[in-house]
């Protein structure tokens, strides 16, 4: 955030202003590298004062535990303006020769534990101001589970935030099995078994931006997350993650039951035709050792056949043809479903 005050040696505004506690961020773009368990995060922020004031003003930013400052930059105009990391006295004094004559200072300063603070000015009224941030730190590693977290907010203060949008770069010595995210909806896309990209772009969420990944050799990566509050019951959430390519000798066979809704309200939105798809996928993918069924459910519930069947040719056309033939009609009944599921296997 950046906490704004008057310019004592600017020309002072036709009338008394407001300023406000911090001023709001139009946009925060945030770039990160992670290789292993060192993380290298570039943030652009981008600052906005509606005042009809120049401002001056101190930028905070809370460092996770442990980073390093690599580089400080304050855009003025087209002009990049790369700071320094000074100590708080030196970057003081500097800080306010260069003040009284007039220059943006983009000096960057220790303001406390894990927090840094840069001195910004001018802020010209009714403008954008740009800075860039960057930063390493070495990620805690637990269990083989690797956590990622971008900050938003210091402290009780709540800053106005426009779009966060972001991209993180995964390159791991060990197979990626999870990759995970509990505050924001993310877009991962792989790129072999080491390397990923997570995108992501929304509104801020207070909470800031979290990333959990798991590296392993094992054909499955287990990756187990728990939270408990005082006084309150616990949870957890259990991800499992299989390697991405087997040999052939590897797969065993397996019996799997499709169970459909095929209640009336999966006419809206077009839910019935997305869910076909998916059923459909799942029995194109199924390999000849495999065994299926097919259970519907609405008002009553429909049986594809009264056993397993064999998935080879024969037994994924009569699958095929059986999820053409469904249709959205009647109540919901999940219960019976299970039912009839339990008596198909």
């Amino acid at each position: 955030m950046i906490v704004p005050g008057p310019c004592e040696r600017c020309p002072r505004p036709p009338r008394p202003i407001t300023l406000p506690r911090s001023l709001p961020i139009k946009s925060i773009k945030i770039d990160t590298k992670i290789s292993s368990q060192v993380a290298t995060t570039h943030v652009e922020q981008i600052f906005r004062n509606d005042t009809d004031a120049t401002l001056e003003g101190t930028y905070l930013f809370p460092i996770p535990e442990q980073a390093s400052i690599t580089e400080f930059a304050i855009w003025d105009g087209d002009r990049r303006l790369v700071g320094e990391v000074r100590s708080r006295e030196e970057a003081r004094r500097i800080y306010d020769e260069i003040v009284r004559r007039q220059r943006d200072p983009g000096l960057l300063e220790y303001a406390g534990k894990d927090l840094f603070q840069a001195s910004i000015f001018p802020i010209p009224p009714h403008s954008d101001k740009k800075l860039e941030l960057t930063y390493s730190q070495v990620l805690r590693a637990e269990s083989g589970t690797v956590a990622y977290r971008y900050p938003l907010g210091t402290g009780r203060q709540v800053t106005q935030i426009g779009t966060v949008s972001g991209r993180i770069e995964l390159d791991s010595k060990e197979p990626l099995r999870n990759i995970y995210s509990p505050t924001h909806a993310v877009e991962v896309k792989r790129s072999g078994d080491r390397r990923s990209v997570v995108t992501f772009e929304s509104g801020a969420r207070p909470a800031g931006l979290s990333t959990v990944l798991r590296a392993s050799r094992e054909d499955f990566g287990v990756t187990l997350l728990t939270h408990r509050e005082p006084g309150k019951d616990g949870y957890y959430l259990l991800m499992i993650s299989p390697k991405d390519e087997w040999a052939e000798q590897e797969y065993t066979a397996k019996d799997i039951v499709f169970v459909l809704d095929t209640s009336g309200s999966m006419a809206e939105a077009g839910k019935m035709e997305k869910a076909r798809a998916a059923l459909l996928y799942g029995i194109r993918i199924l390999r000849p050792q495999d065994r299926f069924n097919v259970v519907s459910f609405a008002g009553e519930e429909r049986l594809m056949e009264s056993r397993m069947i064999t998935a080879d040719d024969q037994g994924r056309k009569r699958g095929e043809e059986f999820a053409q033939s469904l249709r959205s009609v009647g109540g919901t009944n999940i219960n019976q479903a299970l039912l009839v599921r339990h008596a198909a296997v």
